[in-house]
């Protein structure tokens, strides 16, 4: 899972983070949870919520593994440029942390 890294800078302690890519993707998951409230108050099929819920759960889990990626490379690696093998060992452990 390979992140761009944007021009701005975490307020804490400055590191450089995804905050873009993070952002656009509250933007989207934000668009989902207004659908579902649509969906909801229109009387859709439940089958019809539940699908959009659970690619709203998904979509949260994914915002959450970027930030825990994030947050593993900004505090416990302090930013350092990661090579291609550190690269698969935070996938790795992300891997497990998804199961």
């Amino acid at each position: 899972m390979k992140e761009k890294k944007c021009d701005k800078v975490c307020k804490s302690k400055g590191h450089n983070c995804a905050c873009k890519e993070s952002l656009d993707h509250l933007n989207r998951i934000e668009g989902q949870i207004r659908t579902l409230k649509k969906y909801i108050e229109e009387g859709k099929r439940c089958e019809e919520v539940a699908l959009l819920s659970t690619s709203i759960a998904k979509s949260f889990d994914t915002l959450r593994t970027r930030t825990l990626r994030n947050f593993f490379i900004n505090e416990v690696l302090y930013g350092k440029k990661l090579s291609k093998k550190d690269e698969e060992r935070i996938d790795k452990i992300l891997k497990l942390y998804k199961k």
